[in-house]
């Protein structure tokens, strides 16, 4: 039950970042209307409506992934270091396609090049904050729990 509760809230938390992300574009690119994607994203559909609909249910497959992938690092069985490869395997090879859906960047290779080095930059940055805070946190229950260190 748990975890059915991590796949809802990620999927409403795609939803909210990815709209905020929209707006912000929209207002400082100063469009005339909402845009929930790149204007190429819009075009291809009837309306703005129903590429809004569109971008949403994007929205919510991103935070629906990010959500499943997160799950990997609940087996205990595997190493930090194998977690976090299939982590970020799963999460790329989830992502990427729907990056490309949403019109976020053209498919040709060096577009791809490009998204790859940036998708694994925010990736290092986020597990390296990640760690650290583990790694405090973990520093902070051994200060707890063995207060008085033993020296010879």
């Amino acid at each position: 039950m748990k975890r059915l509760g991590i796949l809802t809230s990620g999927a409403f938390l795609g939803l909210s970042i990815g709209f905020i992300c929209a707006l912000f574009f929209s207002l400082t690119n100063h469009a005339t209307t909402f845009m929930p994607s790149s204007p190429d994203f819009v075009a291809h559909l009837s309306s703005n409506t129903m590429a809004t609909l569109a971008a949403a249910g994007l929205w919510a497959a991103i935070g629906l992934l990010f959500s499943l992938t997160s799950l990997i690092f609940f087996n205990e069985h595997w190493s930090i270091a194998r977690q976090t490869i299939w982590h970020l395997g799963l999460s790329y090879l989830g992502f990427t396609p729907l990056a490309i859906l949403a019109g976020w960047f053209p498919l040709n290779v060096t577009w791809l090049l490009l998204y790859t080095l940036i998708f694994v930059g925010i990736y290092l940055v986020i597990w390296t904050y990640s760690m650290l805070r583990a790694r405090k946190t973990v520093q902070h229950l051994n200060d707890v729990l063995l207060p008085h260190k033993y020296t010879n």
